[in-house]
Order: structure tokens, then C-alpha cells, then sequence
């Protein structure tokens, strides 16, 4: 019985284990910084988008507004956009797409280069 009791711990662990190098793939992959669920399908996710001010934090938070968004806010100081999204209409992948249309840098698209040169010259960051 003990001996059962270490295999199920053993196995438990292991399970774990590769759960979270796959997670740590994602987070590479398209620069999201947290991913957890919230209810049922909707999920809360946290990444990186560049810009300078409060036009940026406006121009971000009204792209980013696309359908099964239900919650977008981008920290001027941090630069990370925290969305909750349904995930059954959305993902991380089309809210970082609509941002990078909009001209925003972000881990998981490089800003449109029109869109980018349109911005408010307070909104230009420096790009990579």
C-alpha cells in the first residue's frame, strides 16, 4: 500500500511538472506574462504592449475592444495589458493582433508600421 501511495505522489508530480514546462513554452512563445481562468470559459491574461502616455493607455484599451473582450486595462508605468476575454469567442493571439494593427508593439506582434507613424507624437515609442 505504501508502495502505491509513492507511485501516486510520484506520478502526481510529474504530471504537474510537465504541465508547467508547457505553460512556460506559451509565456515564450507570445509574451504572456500571466494566464489563469477566472469562471467557467473566461480567462484573464497579462502581456506586454509598448507606448508612452495616457493617448497610448486609450488607443490600447478601445483596440483591444473586440468581440468576448470583457475587460482591458494597460498600465502606463508597467506597460502590461491585463485582459479578461471568453474564451470560446477570443484568445490572446486576436487581442494582441487588433493592439499591433493599432501600432502597439506587443510580445506577440510587431505594431503596423502606418499605424504606428499616425500616432499622436507623444505616443511614439522608441521601437526595437
Amino acid at each position: 500500500m505504501k508502495k502505491i501511495s509513492i507511485l501516486v505522489l510520484f506520478a502526481t508530480i510529474l504530471f504537474a511538472c510537465s504541465g508547467n514546462k508547457e505553460q512556460a513554452t506559451d509565456k515564450k512563445d507570445n509574451g504572456i506574462i500571466e494566464t489563469h481562468p477566472v469562471h467557467g470559459a473566461v480567462v484573464q491574461a497579462s502581456f506586454k504592449v509598448w507606448g508612452n502616455c495616457e493617448t497610448c493607455k486609450e488607443n490600447i484599451e478601445t483596440a483591444a475592444r473586440i468581440k468576448g473582450l470583457t475587460f482591458c486595462d494597460w498600465n502606463v508605468d508597467t506597460k502590461v495589458c491585463t485582459v479578461t476575454f471568453d474564451s470560446r469567442e477570443t484568445n490572446v493571439d486576436a487581442i494582441q493582433k487588433v493592439i499591433a494593427d493599432a501600432g502597439y508593439d506587443n510580445m506577440g506582434y510587431k505594431g503596423n508600421d502606418k499605424a504606428y507613424t499616425e500616432l499622436a507624437s507623444c505616443c511614439q515609442y522608441e521601437r526595437k
